[in-house]
Order: C-alpha cells, then structure tokens, then sequence
C-alpha cells in the first residue's frame, strides 16, 4: 500500500483517468474521494479488504481514507476520477467525520449514467487545480454531486470518526499542518498517541517514515509555487515549512530526482486555467 501523496490537501483539485485494456493497481490510500465509471467490461474493487465486481454501467464510489485497489479479469474500459473535497462538500461532514457507503459499487439509473458518458471530462493523469474557469468547475461539481445523490440513495451510509482510524487521523492532521514547524513528538502529542505509535502507523506504507512522509507534503506544496513562477525558491521553501533553502533543495532532489530550479524549467505553467500538480 502506499499513499498517493498528490491527493491531498489542494482545493478545486482534479485527476482524470482512462484506462482501456487490462488494469491493476495496488493498495493505495488518499485524502480525496474517487468515482469510477465502467464504461466496457468489468472491474474487480477492493476496499478496505471487502471485493466487489463493477460490470458496465457501474459505478463505485471510494470515499476518503479508504484503502482500495483495482484489478480487471479481462479488457476493460474504464474512467476513474478523484476530486477534492471542496467538489463534494455537502457530502462529507466536517473535518474529523465523513459519510462513507457500505459498499462502494452500485448501478446508477440509466438516465444519470448516459450523462456521465456525454460529460466525462478529458484526460488528466496528473492532478490539475482548476482555477478562475468557473464553468469548468460547475460542470466538474454537478457530475461529482449527481453521483454522490444517487450513490447516498442506492447504499446505505455511515458516519465514519477518523480519530479511530489512526493512519487516516494522521495523515489528515500531517496534510493540514505541514507547513508548520511540527515534528514526530508534536504530531503524536497532538493526537493522543505514542510517538512510537505514530512511527509504526507510517511504517506501513513501505519505503516510509515521518520525516519522508512531512517532506513529501511539503514538497507537493512547494510545486504549485514553482509552476507558477511566485518568488523566489527561498520564500517557497518557508512558505512550505522548511527552514532553510538547503534542506528545501536537498528534501526535493530526494523525493523528485531533480532540483527545483530544474522542475520549474521542465514545467513552465502556460497561461489557462489548469496548474499541473
């Protein structure tokens, strides 16, 4: 399992994905919540260890904190999108709880399903933040509510504390405080655990450990500022929690293979409405 870093935090956030042939992912767990369409064929979820077959016409909903993977038997044609939660805002209640289904597949009425086949949005494999095209992100939030509606009407729902999911609360409270002079005690502090506690959570996603995991956060953050060419890489840094532009830099080169001065070069943000994350 591991944590798509990149699905968390960012307001107006967007991936959009299409896959058509044989997929598989691994377990994987983020902030945002995911709708899949199953356009052809079928496709085998799995969340929180419970496996379910989304045939055509399909879909699933994965809400937050939710350990989930996919894989198809055969050909497939599929669409998968993951929004922030300020696209499903109405749908998840405050900051510590969320409403989450008992299932994640269920058969939308067929009106609504020939809507999201005319309405899907184009190909983003990577997050884009959708910023000034009003139009675009109420397109965006109807198909997000649409589902949503009719997924809290055909599955059962349940509130879901994430103060006893300990790798969630954690992760939830790491990607809203990075920017923050916070460490391992503090974390721990903070939400009632052991730090040693904290530490083992972490260490289930392999190759992770706090220190990685508060400069990964950081350094997802720290490209909004790059792309966009705002200040200098110094005033970035700070903005984004470190301390100094050495540790910035060497944080960066560790976690993306290049520097910053490197990344900005290779994606200059063109003027529109989309930032790639």
């Amino acid at each position: 399992m591991y944590i798509q870093l990149e699905n968390f935090g960012n307001k107006s956030s967007l991936k959009s994905m299409y896959y058509e042939g044989k997929y598989e992912c691994i377990e994987r767990i983020h902030q945002f919540p995911e709708i899949v369409c199953v356009l052809e064929g079928s496709v085998e979820i799995t969340v929180d260890g419970v496996k379910e077959e989304a045939k055509a016409g399909d879909l699933a909903v994965i809400t937050p904190f939710r350990i989930h993977s996919f894989k198809t038997p055969d050909r497939c044609k599929i669409w998968i999108g993951v929004v922030s939660n300020d696209f499903a805002s109405d749908f998840l209640f405050g900051e510590k709880i969320y409403i989450s289904g008992k299932a994640a597949v269920f058969t939308p009425t067929k009106s609504l399903f020939a809507y999201l086949s005319d309405h899907l949005p184009p190909k983003y494999d990577s997050p884009i933040v959708i910023e000034g095209d009003q139009q675009i992100y109420k397109s965006i939030k109807a198909i997000v509510y649409a589902v949503l509606e009719e997924y809290s009407r055909f599955v059962p729902q349940v509130r879901v504390d994430l103060k006893n999911t300990a790798l969630a609360s954690v992760l939830l409270y790491m990607s809203e405080h990075f920017a923050s002079d916070i460490s391992l005690e503090s974390v721990a502090k903070a939400l009632g655990y052991s730090p040693t506690h904290i530490s083992r959570c972490i260490s289930v996603i392999p190759n992770m450990n706090f220190r990685k995991l508060l400069n990964s956060l950081r350094v997802d953050q720290a490209k909004i500022g790059i792309i966009k060419g705002e200040g200098r890489m110094i005033d970035i840094a700070v903005e984004c929690g470190f301390s100094c532009e050495r540790s910035f830099n060497r944080a960066f080169l560790e976690i993306t293979g290049m520097t910053p001065t490197q990344y900005r070069k290779g994606n200059a943000l063109d003027s529109g409405a989309f930032l790639p994350v």
